[in-house]
């Protein structure tokens, strides 16, 4: 869904040749001869993905929403290359490996993320194949393979991917030894069907316990003055359920802010930012982000919204969230989907974001699964490892 890729350095042994990273496969329909196919697993520099690669990478995720997550809209190929180059930091993925057939078609793609601020003993895998190559033709497993070959030097301890729950790709990672470390939901906040009558009796019952602070719009990028608070508001994020996730605070800094404003230039997004002030000191107690692409403009993601420890228990959050549908509205009026994420466990976030009437449009599950320790010489094949954790 959304992470990157990986492979072990023990080769394959099966149906599947490897010869310069080509497997051929014969293919016995009744009364008919035998056909043959080849896909070959090709190395993309994420920096610079050239344009009918994208057009693929593109195909390849809608074919897979149509199947997983058909209430998500189709991406574009300039959005699929942009999101690869900048990331979230303005900093492209690690590795990118795409399965290609002897035609052309792009039909299985992961990528392998290394964290660089901070959670340096992980690696994030993100890993699609299109529905009708799942399973029995082995592009998944390959892929894995390539991954899992291209992690094993780099000393990383940790895999992290994720999965829409009851999906096919969630029972491949369990069949490849992952277990579900972590149950999100996505929802969705339709803006035409928003009961604004509830919303300001809720905004201004907030007000009763909040009014010490003023609401600030700000804009990118943000003054340097104001920098220091930022990256608190940031780091409050940290306090945000990780269930049974083996994952570290995240590090904020001054160079990863701006790496963040600017990715989010460079992408074509917009960003709205709200910040919640205390008048008589002028120090942030909170935040609430939205992003809006220029690309699919009537599409909205609610990113961070964070408040900081020692001003919690004011009802921050809900007037921030409620405040940026008002600044949206006035700003951003095309604007018909709000799409966010929660972990199952965050109870706080989801009372307000039921309050205010988003409503779940697909569940999720984030997996891992830790590595051998040691200077072990040979790890298993994903094959060979699936085929030892099936459950009997």
């Amino acid at each position: 869904m959304c992470l990157s890729s990986m492979a072990a350095s023990c080769r394959r042994r099966g149906i599947f040749a490897r010869s310069a990273g080509w497997a051929r496969k014969s293919v016995v329909e009744p009364g008919a001869a035998v056909l043959l196919w080849s896909m070959r697993i090709q190395a993309i520099d994420p920096a610079d993905v050239a344009a009918p690669m994208a057009e693929g990478l593109a195909g390849l995720q809608n074919a897979a929403r149509e199947v997983d997550s058909p209430h998500l809209p189709a991406v574009t190929a300039e959005y699929v290359r942009l999101k690869l180059r900048h990331g979230w930091d303005d900093r492209p993925v690690t590795h990118l490996f795409v399965s290609v057939t002897d035609g052309g078609e792009v039909v299985g793609s992961a990528t392998l993320d290394l964290p660089t601020w901070d959670n340096q003993h992980v690696a994030e895998i993100d890993l699609e194949t299109h529905p009708a190559r799942r399973g029995g033709d082995g592009v998944d497993d390959r892929l894995l393979d390539r991954v899992l070959e291209t992690v094993r030097p780099t000393g990383r301890a940790l895999l992290l991917s994720d999965a829409w729950a009851d999906s096919y790709r969630e029972r491949f990672w369990h069949r490849h030894g992952f277990s579900v470390a972590s149950r999100d939901a996505q929802r969705r906040l339709v803006t035409a069907e928003l009961d604004w009558p509830r919303l300001h009796e809720l905004h201004h019952d907030s007000l009763i316990v909040s009014g010490a602070y003023d609401i600030v719009d700000l804009g990118m990028p943000a003054p340097d003055e104001l920098v220091p608070g930022l990256l608190e508001l940031h780091r409050a994020m940290n306090d945000s359920p990780l269930d049974e996730l083996e994952l570290e605070d995240e590090i904020w800094t001054e160079e990863r802010l701006r790496g963040y404003e600017r990715a989010m230039t460079f992408r074509g997004i917009r960003l709205h930012r709200l910040l919640a002030r205390r008048r008589a000191d002028g120090e942030l107690g909170g935040h609430t982000v939205v992003a809006v692409e220029e690309e699919r403009p009537w599409i909205a993601f609610q990113e961070d919204t964070a408040v900081v420890g020692g001003h919690r228990g004011r009802r921050l959050g809900l007037r921030l969230k409620i405040e940026m549908l008002e600044h949206l509205a006035k700003l951003e009026p095309q604007i018909e989907l709000i799409d966010t994420w929660n972990a199952a466990s965050n109870s706080h976030m989801l009372a307000v974001n039921d309050a205010i009437g988003y409503v779940v449009m697909g569940q999720a599950v984030e997996v891992q699964k830790r590595l051998p320790t040691g200077q072990a010489q040979s790890w298993p094949s994903s094959r060979s490892s699936a085929s030892s954790t099936v459950p009997s």
